[in-house]
């Protein structure tokens, strides 16, 4: 070792402990106080920016669950009223379906009537954000009472989608419910 190098050293080590004995236990304790007030707030701020995301993230599976509910709902709609009415016209609601549900063998891609779709399930994974579950039921509705049901049949059938989002493997939570009614008519 060059003696340069060993002044050097000298040097360094005792303005080290010229720092260290200059500070006393109050500057110490402002010092670990001001750290523990700096890890405080970083962590305030990134919980503030998790929950913004997770908002955010709601927000968008919002949109993305109505989307589809929306489609079901325009599906379905754009099938017949009931299987009576698909190739012909009825005149009295005893002609209508008293089951409502697909006919035996019926498949999503043969439905043909609006009632099709109640009890039609399905799990849309299609999209890399999330993965929703999709649930339908098809009512008979008194025109007096549309949030309602009625064993009897009318002129008038409600169909309710909802969509879950599975957040583990042993929940969910609801993202949408939406629903629409949808009337047979008949001009002479």
């Amino acid at each position: 070792m060059s003696s340069g190098m060993i002044v050097h050293l000298v040097l360094k080590i005792n303005v080290q402990q010229k720092i260290t004995r200059n500070m006393n236990t109050g500057q110490m304790i402002m010092t670990l106080g001001a750290m523990l007030l700096l890890a405080v707030i970083m962590l305030r701020v990134n919980t503030t920016n998790l929950t913004n995301e997770t908002v955010r993230d709601e927000a968008q599976f919002g949109v993305l669950a109505n989307s589809i509910a929306t489609s079901i709902i325009e599906q379905a709609q754009s099938k017949a009223f009931d299987e009576a009415t698909d190739t012909s016209n009825i005149i009295s609601t005893s002609q209508l379906s008293s089951i409502l549900g697909p006919e035996s063998g019926e498949t999503e891609e043969k439905f043909n009537d609006f009632d099709d779709f109640n009890g039609y399930t399905k799990r849309d994974s299609s999209m890399k954000s999330s993965v929703f579950d999709i649930s339908c039921a098809v009512v008979y509705v008194e025109p007096g009472n549309i949030l309602g049901s009625t064993a009897n049949r009318t002129y008038h059938k409600k169909i309710t989608v909802t969509i879950t989002r599975p957040v583990s493997s042993d929940s969910s939570v609801q993202v949408v419910q939406s629903s629409s009614i949808f009337s047979y008519w008949y001009f002479r």
